[in-house]
């Protein structure tokens, strides 16, 4: 075979792997678009129901993402897909979850809760409900804080990120900022947010029903429907807004449209002698994605809770302890700056 003859058949047998090659990238890629475009159609529209409801209610238990799960389905739909989320998760039997003490003191009692694998849960039970008090971002209603730095700026022994807010700028822009909570906020027997109060009346009857209180004996409430004035008459010590409640009066209150789905979680309890538990439960991370509402609910029975509800999770779950945050908040940038948090005050 002569030179020329060698060269030509050189190119030929590249110019046939440069083809093959060029026919593999294609399928893959025909392959990855195909899957990105009909997995998530098939996942929401096909016969896979419970896989449908995990979605949707995990979006909605989210308040940056509820706006997603409506791209999809009408609000009604939604509603019917969280009441059938909800009563199934009602059913769900108790699992044995393993508790393992990290830390006891005279007042603060560390423990981790493992939940059968799919989420563990940082727990702190404070034994006097004197020293859990509501603070608040330096500018409230301009910019938020970290939990850390709120903490540290109060001098906490422990905190946890608080109640919900509106996670817009002043101006109404989207911006993240963690500034504006939902419904009103009082701490030390004063309402903080809004400071004026004027703009009370702007609190919907809504978020009224949803307030979580601490009164001067320590009592911490759930459920109760307070307005501005009514808080600063009843005695009431601490409040914020928050949603769902778990327990009241020791029964199980998870309600047929409590929203749900799998999320990074923080809840507050308190038990019959009266000491606070503060929970947080990370997620969304590896196999760990979180724990639904149930799981909550269950964990803080397990706990001895006669009153629990749980705080803004998601990105915002942060707790606070001995000067470090002890959990793996979510939120891609590290810990979220919120509104307010729930701590516990140095002696």
């Amino acid at each position: 075979m002569s030179k020329k003859s060698r060269k030509a058949d050189k190119r030929t047998r590249y110019k046939k792997k440069k083809s093959i090659v060029k026919t593999i990238i294609l399928f893959l890629a025909f392959e990855i678009i195909f899957t990105g475009v009909t997995v998530v159609p098939y996942s929401l529209y096909g016969p896979f129901t419970n896989v449908r409801n995990t979605i949707i209610s995990t979006l909605m238990g989210t308040g940056a993402h509820k706006y997603m799960a409506k791209w999809f389905f009408s609000d009604a739909k939604i509603q019917s897909i969280l009441q059938e989320s909800s009563k199934s998760e009602a059913t769900t039997k108790q699992s044995k979850n393993d508790v393992i003490k990290i830390n006891t003191d005279s007042d603060i009692t560390r423990m981790q809760v493992d939940g059968d694998g799919k989420f563990t849960a940082n727990v702190l039970i404070i034994k006097d409900p004197n020293r859990v008090k509501i603070g608040y971002a330096a500018q409230i209603g301009y910019v938020g804080e970290t939990t850390r730095e709120m903490a540290k700026r109060y001098k906490a022994v422990a905190a946890i990120n608080g109640g919900y807010f509106k996670d817009t700028s002043p101006n109404k822009q989207s911006g993240g900022v963690g500034a504006i909570p939902t419904g009103f906020i009082m701490s030390n027997g004063q309402i903080v947010y809004p400071q004026d109060n004027s703009n009370w009346s702007e609190i919907t009857s809504e978020e009224e029903n949803r307030a979580l209180t601490i009164d001067k004996d320590g009592n911490l409430q759930v459920g109760g429907t307070y307005s501005p004035d009514q808080l600063i008459k009843s005695g009431i010590r601490e409040a914020v807004i928050t949603e769902p409640y778990l327990i009241k009066n020791g029964k199980n209150t998870i309600q047929a449209n409590s929203v749900s789905g799998t999320n990074p979680r923080t809840a507050i309890g308190q038990r019959a002698d009266k000491s606070i538990i503060f929970m947080v439960i990370d997620g969304r991370q590896g196999v760990k994605l979180g724990a639904t509402v149930g799981d909550v609910q269950v964990l803080m029975h397990k706990l001895g809770a006669v009153n629990a509800a749980c705080l803004d999770g998601g990105g915002s779950t942060a707790m606070y302890y001995n000067g470090e945050i002890i959990n793996n908040p979510s939120n891609a940038t590290g810990e979220r700056a919120v509104p307010d948090i729930i701590y516990v005050e140095p002696k």
